[in-house]
This record gives structure tokens, C-alpha cells and sequence, in this order.
């Protein structure tokens, strides 16, 4: 299959002056983003609780998250994400996938972007 990255603006919540690009890895399986600590500090997003997480591995383990937005290609959605341990490689989860409407296409090792969201039609 292959990996598929992402690049991402992610911004402070609260002051998107304090931006930065990062490359996360498009991770299927994961249903948040994450950053390292280091990324976390610099942008000043700080830990608004913690939230209990099972790794691959099965592995249950409890991290911080704080809040933020990510930007791609011009759009800004709020989000989630999950502060690492320094060091950690970048996630970017299906939450902020389906936020931009993005679909991972692994024979071409890219993303996909759809023109619309799926909903459903009940009136």
C-alpha cells in the first residue's frame, strides 16, 4: 500500500497569528490528530483535558489534548487534537479527514478531495 501524507496548516485556537505547517501522516485507523509536545508549545495550544486512547499495539494510554484549527487549501475547521510525547510523527485522523471532505486514495499514495459531504436526505 504505501503511506499518504497530509500538509496541514494547524493554528491556535484562540490566536492564528501562532500557525505552522506540518506534514501528518493520513492515518485511517486514528480518529484524531495528533502533534508532538514541541509543535504543541509552539503554537501554544495547551492541554484541555485528557483523554484515554488505545494504540495499536492494544495498548491503553491517556494523553492531553488541546484545541486548534486546521487549514487546508484556504478552508479552517476546529479541531481536536491530541499532544504526543516530543518526537511523535504527526496523525491527522478521520475527524479532521472528514472535515474537509478528504478521501485516501492508497494506490496513488495521495488524498482526494470530494465536492461535498455526505448527508442524508430526510424531509
Amino acid at each position: 500500500m504505501g503511506d499518504v501524507y497530509l500538509s496541514l496548516t494547524v493554528t491556535n485556537d484562540a490566536d492564528i497569528s501562532r500557525q505552522k505547517d506540518i506534514q501528518f501522516l493520513a492515518d485511517s485507523g486514528a480518529a484524531r490528530a495528533w502533534i508532538d509536545k514541541d509543535a504543541a508549545e509552539e503554537l501554544d495550544i495547551t492541554e484541555q483535558g485528557r483523554v484515554p486512547l488505545e494504540l495499536a499495539d492494544g495498548q491503553i494510554v491517556e494523553y492531553p489534548y488541546g484545541l486548534c484549527k486546521f487549514v487546508y487549501e484556504g478552508e479552517i475547521v476546529n479541531g481536536t487534537v491530541i499532544i504526543g510525547p516530543q518526537g511523535c510523527e504527526p496523525l491527522v485522523g478521520t475527524h479532521v479527514l472528514q472535515d474537509f471532505r478528504l478521501n485516501l486514495d492508497f494506490v496513488h499514495h495521495r488524498v482526494v478531495r470530494a465536492r461535498a459531504m455526505r448527508a442524508k436526505y430526510s424531509f
